[in-house]
């Protein structure tokens, strides 16, 4: 049985019947799924629910346990992944699922799992991420293996945490950028404060859509965001966004590798947010990269009305962090890594500027790419 993650088998009929009997006669249990305010599961030791409390059997719409009975905590949340294959827990994507991990954790160790889960769930809009904040505890009602599971949602929290610390981190680098442009003004030559003057504003520009770009990600404007192109050299765009991260603790103790530089190609489109994108895509590689390796950067014209960007780096994606890449909020750093990350990258790429953004990941690196299509 080619199975990614999980053990598929239930319960029998017979089997849930006894232990959904058994967990209900149990006074302590029933009283604490009472005093609980969160949405608290328990769960068998095939990550089955049995009973839940008042919270929970309201939350998911359900008449009473006779409904709950039986279903995996991905069937409940209506997880994308829980209808493959053989259900919650055995897709592909299952094997990164922090719910899943921190049922199978509890119930392996017999000891209390708290993690931060992302979980892609139908929406009549398309599917949307909602995070959670799991808690598992073991517990055992006449030799019965259960796990206590606590679901809080944490969805606005970690969409307000996770935008602050993307942008305010940028901000600050920003401020700094113009900060100092301003000062070599004050003590430049005449001559050279044309072009001194000509970079400070392209600085103040990339600050102001970001700002806008902040505003209309938190929803704090009604407005659709209103697209500014214009028309700007590709090496400039690029210098930009070089010079931009040159500030940033992760590229301490690496470098960058350039190709040539490209040719004075004119390109028309909202330019801060390519420099923005690029300004991702080499931080997501020099966080990944390891002291005294390089991170590689190339740019090629395929045609006149074709760019694509290229950024590699020496590390292999693993396996199992492959299928949420792109996902908004998921991480493969145990912290929450910088922000956005590359969900940013491709929602700004494909939603703000037309273009293609896909990987390739092997023993020998990974390279994410940008395709921008200029006509």
């Amino acid at each position: 049985m080619n199975l990614f993650f999980a053990t598929p088998e239930k319960a029998s009929s017979h089997e849930l019947n006894q232990q959904t009997t058994l967990v209900g006669s149990d006074a302590a249990l029933r009283t604490l799924l009472e005093c609980s305010n969160d949405l608290l599961l328990v769960l068998n030791d095939k990550r089955q629910a049995l009973i839940a409390n008042q919270e929970t059997l309201d939350h998911f719409g359900l008449a009473d346990n006779n409904d709950l009975a039986g279903r995996r905590p991905g069937e409940l949340l209506g997880c994308v992944n829980s209808s493959s294959m053989m259900g919650c827990g055995a897709s592909p994507w299952c094997r990164s699922c922090q719910i899943n991990l921190a049922i199978i954790e509890c119930l392996r160790d017999d000891t209390r799992v708290s993690e931060n889960a992302t979980v892609c769930v139908n929406h009549p809009k398309g599917p949307q991420s909602r995070c959670f904040q799991v808690r598992c505890i073991p517990y055992r009602s006449d030799n019965q293996r259960l796990v206590l599971t606590s679901l809080t949602e944490t969805t606005r929290w970690r969409n307000l945490e996770t935008l602050e610390r993307y942008f305010i981190t940028d901000f600050s680098h920003a401020v700094t950028s113009i900060d100092c442009q301003t000062k070599m003004a004050r003590n430049s030559r005449h001559e050279d404060l044309s072009g001194i003057l000509s970079d400070l504003e392209r600085r103040a520009l990339i600050l102001e859509s970001d700002i806008r770009l902040h505003r209309f990600l938190l929803g704090h404007t009604n407005e659709r965001y209103v697209r500014r192109p214009s028309e700007i050299l590709l090496n400039e765009v690029i210098e930009l966004a070089i010079d931009g991260i040159a500030e940033s603790p992760f590229i301490v103790g690496k470098s960058l590798e350039r190709a040539k530089k490209a040719s004075d190609t004119r390109i028309y489109l909202d330019w801060e947010i390519l420099v923005r994108v690029l300004q991702n895509m080499l931080l997501n590689a020099f966080e990944h990269t390891d002291p005294g390796r390089s991170v590689r950067f190339e740019v090629s014209c395929e045609d006149k009305d074709t760019i694509s960007f290229n950024v590699w780096n020496h590390r292999q994606v693993i396996e199992q962090m492959r299928l949420r890449i792109f996902q908004r909020h998921f991480s493969s750093r145990r912290d929450s890594g910088r922000g956005l990350g590359t969900y940013a990258i491709k929602l700004l790429s494909e939603g703000f500027l037309n273009g293609q953004v896909s990987f390739d990941t092997a023993e020998s690196g990974t390279t994410f790419r940008l395709t921008l299509h200029l006509r």
